[in-house]
């Protein structure tokens, strides 16, 4: 149980001198959680001893711990301490879909159309709450394709300000996913899976008849501590599940 007395291992924490103090120090954490050396249970040095330690300020070691806890990796508890998470089946979700590997697995061949490519400003994008009003986003919407056939219609925005460089990309020749996952990392993603009733737009791309019920799955993911981008997977229901595996010691090392 998280919060009892246990023989602690040593700190032996070493940042690896990459990047900004905040992700050297994410990293260090998640490594020691990950190999075991601070295992379920363990509780984590206070702020003032660890920001001694490591030769930092409080500041972004409390950005890493803050968002360690939000991904569930940690847990944080007031007048008690910072604790690794227990692993518990309780915080199982639906990970990263690759639509590429998944229509390939099934030895069909993969393709996607662009079907629009635009800037658009947050105040118009109210579906991603995480983004500043005004900030300029770039939205895509294509369909991924088995054998021609159209399988899932995915709607995605991407933050211009994190990524500057995706305003100049025109994405008619490597997926937006793909694209990402070549740039940065994903820390933490947040995952909903729901059923409802393919907008009109949706089911004539997709081949479905009006109202035709679509299994959804909108994410959106971080790099550390940045949102960088939502999309929104639509699949015919009648021909797809969603199985998933969840570790939540390990980051994500896709932006999906």
């Amino acid at each position: 149980m998280i919060g009892n007395e246990k023989e602690q291992p040593s700190l032996d924490l070493t940042l690896d001198g990459m990047g900004p103090p905040h992700q050297q120090i994410e990293r260090a954490i998640r490594g020691k959680i990950q190999t075991g050396a601070w295992p379920p249970g363990y509780r984590i040095p206070p702020e003032e001893e660890l920001a001694v330690f490591l030769g930092v300020s409080r500041a972004p070691l409390n950005k890493v711990l803050n968002n360690l806890a939000n991904a569930k990796v940690i847990v944080r508890r007031r007048r008690h301490g910072t604790f690794v998470s227990e692993r518990t089946d309780n915080h199982a979700v639906i990970g990263i879909i690759d639509i590429r590997d998944k229509i390939e697995s099934t030895g069909k061949t993969y393709s996607f159309e662009l079907l629009k490519r635009n800037v658009v400003d947050a105040d118009d994008a109210y579906v991603w709450s995480d983004v500043t009003r005004s900030e300029r986003l770039l939205r895509l919407e294509l369909v991924h394709k088995a054998n021609g056939v159209s399988e899932v219609y995915e709607e995605r925005l991407i933050r211009i300000s994190v990524m500057p460089e995706v305003e100049s990309e025109s994405f008619d020749n490597v997926l937006p996913n793909e694209w990402l996952l070549a740039r940065l990392p994903c820390t933490r993603l947040v995952n909903t899976i729901r059923a409802a009733m393919a907008e009109r737009r949706i089911a004539k791309a997709l081949g479905l008849a009006p109202d035709e019920p679509v299994l959804i799955s909108e994410r959106k993911t971080w790099a550390h501590t940045e949102a960088v981008t939502w999309v929104k997977l639509s699949f015919p229901g009648h021909r797809n599940e969603f199985v998933g595996e969840f570790n939540p010691l390990e980051p994500l090392s896709k932006l999906g």
